[in-house]
Order: structure tokens, then C-alpha cells, then sequence
């Protein structure tokens, strides 16, 4: 079974369950709107309590609703490449499907991507919606470029963290608990990651831990494609750290969740959960 057939396939299935569901996908989308419009009357609070040509000079000449929007965009993007495989698998694991997943004739890094399809697919959806909000209820203006280094972006920022989040499903699949690494590097994302505090207002004593952080360079490629009309040539620094951040973490987080497989397996605590 190919790729794109066990793709589609996970991706049938989610949607006829999620969109079972009416009512929660409305309230998700209502969430979105609340999220968006609290960042609008804090980015207001904040330039009216500072001084604004400051402010303006460390987002890179961005209003600072304009520069959180992009940043809480991709958090929730890096959120679901960090979380999503673990509570897939604990998912399966608990309605008893996880098993028989592993004993077909499909690959286990093809059921990994294919269980992760749907949530990416709605965050897609939500990172739009809140940025269609930002443009129509709260004026963000945007110079788009080419949509190809918007796409790149994004494919780079998921292999990028997808490692993290394949290893913290190995830990759900040997530990049955989930991996408190995601904790520390999520909330370290929001800090150092540009999401909403820009990394030339930090001390210079911790300003260099951006420098460790994927998110941070997703966030300065988005922004400059969205807001500058940036060119591939423009982020290309950023995309090169991003694709080597996904060369050395992914088959990490693959390795992992082999190695939990054949261990749970010679155990036999595989469907224990």
C-alpha cells in the first residue's frame, strides 16, 4: 500500500469522525476568533504603554498584532507536529485498534504519517481562519509573495519538530506516559521562539537560545513572506536550518519508535495503555 492510499485513507476516516461532531468544530472556530481578538486588545495595551518606534524596530517594522498573529499561527502548527503522533497512537491504543494497525503489511512510518494527515489538514484550515479574522475584523495588511515559500515554510517547520513529536509517541508506546520533553521545548518555543516576544527584546544573556529553537526560524521565514513578499532567496538561511534541524531529529524520533515497537512487543505490553 502506497503513500497517498494510506493517507487518503486515514484522512476518510478522521474527517467522517471528526465532522460527527458539528458542534465541536463550531466551538473550535469560535475559540479561534476569541484567541485572535485577546491578542488584538493586547497588542493595543502594549503600543499604548510603549514606545511604539521601539517596538516597531524589534518585530522588523511590524505592528505587534501583525507580528503575534503569524507567531500563534505556527505555535499551533508546531503544537499538532509536537503532540498529534503521541495522542494518535493513544487514540488507537485505547479504542484497541493499535495492535491490528501493526499487523498489516503497512510500514509503521506509513501509519505514523497516516494517523498525523487529518490534524494537520485542520490546522491548515485554523491557521487560515485566524489569519482571514486578522484581515478582515482587525485590519492586519498583508504583501504576499509566493505561495510556494509560504507552503515551504511550513512543510520544513513539520519535518523540522516531527522528530520530537515520533519520540514522544515512542515514550506513549514503551512508558504508556507521554514525554515531558514536549512540555519544556513548547514552552520554550513561546519564549525564545519570536512567537510573541521578539528575541532582540531578550537579555542578551538568553537571546542566543533562539538560536536553538526550530520555531524561531519558521516565524521569521513566515513573516517575511506574508508581510515582505519575501523570495525564497530571502529565508533561504532559515529554510536550510529548518531542513537540518528535520535531518537530525526525524530519524531520531523513527529509530524511537521502532525500537518502543519490538520492545513492547517482546514484552508483550503493546496494547496495554
Amino acid at each position: 500500500m502506497n503513500w497517498l492510499r494510506v493517507a487518503w485513507a486515514f484522512l476518510v476516516r478522521d474527517f467522517l469522525s471528526e465532522f460527527s461532531y458539528r458542534l465541536s468544530f463550531l466551538m473550535v472556530v469560535a475559540g479561534l476568533f476569541i484567541q485572535v481578538a485577546s491578542w488584538y486588545f493586547i497588542s493595543y495595551f502594549v503600543e499604548e504603554i510603549g514606545q511604539r518606534e521601539v517596538l516597531y524596530a524589534l518585530t522588523q517594522n511590524l505592528d505587534y498584532f501583525s507580528y503575534v498573529l503569524v507567531g500563534m499561527m505556527l505555535q499551533r502548527f508546531m503544537n499538532i507536529a509536537m503532540y498529534n503522533y503521541a495522542g494518535a497512537i493513544r487514540s488507537e491504543q485505547i479504542s484497541g485498534t493499535f495492535e491490528a494497525m501493526l499487523v498489516t503489511p503497512t510500514p509503521l512510518s506509513r501509519i505514523m504519517v497516516g494517523a498525523s494527515v487529518w490534524s494537520y489538514v485542520m490546522s491548515a484550515i485554523q491557521m487560515s481562519l485566524m489569519l482571514l479574522v486578522g484581515i478582515l475584523v482587525f485590519g492586519v495588511r498583508l504583501q504576499p509573495g509566493s505561495l510556494w515559500v509560504v507552503l515551504a515554510t511550513l512543510l520544513l517547520s513539520v519535518l523540522a519538530l516531527s522528530g520530537i513529536g515520533i519520540l514522544s509517541a515512542a515514550f506513549i508506546v514503551y512508558f504508556k506516559r507521554g514525554n515531558p520533553v514536549n512540555f519544556v521545548i513548547s514552552t520554550a518555543s513561546l519564549l525564545f521562539g519570536n512567537v510573541i516576544i521578539p528575541s532582540a527584546a531578550l537579555p542578551a544573556r538568553f537571546a542566543w537560545i533562539s538560536r536553538l529553537v526550530p520555531i524561531s526560524y519558521a516565524t521569521e521565514a513566515m513573516r517575511a513572506a506574508v508581510y515582505r513578499g519575501a523570495s525564497f532567496g530571502e529565508v533561504s538561511s532559515q529554510l536550510l536550518v529548518l531542513a537540518g534541524f528535520g535531518v537530525l531529529l526525524l530519524p531520531i524520533g523513527l529509530f524511537s519508535i521502532r525500537l518502543a515497537v519490538r520492545a513492547a512487543k517482546r514484552e508483550g505490553t503493546l496494547v496495554q495503555y
